[in-house]
């Protein structure tokens, strides 16, 4: 809820930024500090995640096969690309001459 709530701020062009999260409160107050002033939050909150998998995976808490906590893996990079692809549509403007062209 936190990484898409993120992402979607990142992208969006919205001026109202009230998305919902689901228990924003069971983060500590230092963590919601760093992840507020971090230049790419989703970034931050995405290697939260991955450290938390890792070390459930490490204790026992998290019990799947290799493969699939590597897809796992995969799947939140290929996320990331994905936001970074779009970040790059929404900040980059369309050169003007395509513009005149298809005008």
């Amino acid at each position: 809820s936190l990484l898409f709530c993120s992402a979607v701020s990142q992208v969006s062009t919205i001026e109202q930024d009230d998305l919902e999260v689901l228990d924003i409160f069971g983060i500590d107050p230092a963590s919601m500090n760093h992840l507020m002033s971090s230049p790419s939050p989703c970034e931050t909150i995405l290697q939260w995640i991955q450290r938390l998998i890792v070390e459930g995976h490490q204790e026992g808490t998290v019990d799947v096969p290799p493969p699939i906590l590597t897809r796992a893996f995969q799947e939140f990079g290929n996320g990331i690309v994905s936001l970074n692809n779009v970040r790059q549509i929404r900040e980059v403007p369309f050169p003007f001459p395509y513009a005149q062209m298809l005008a």
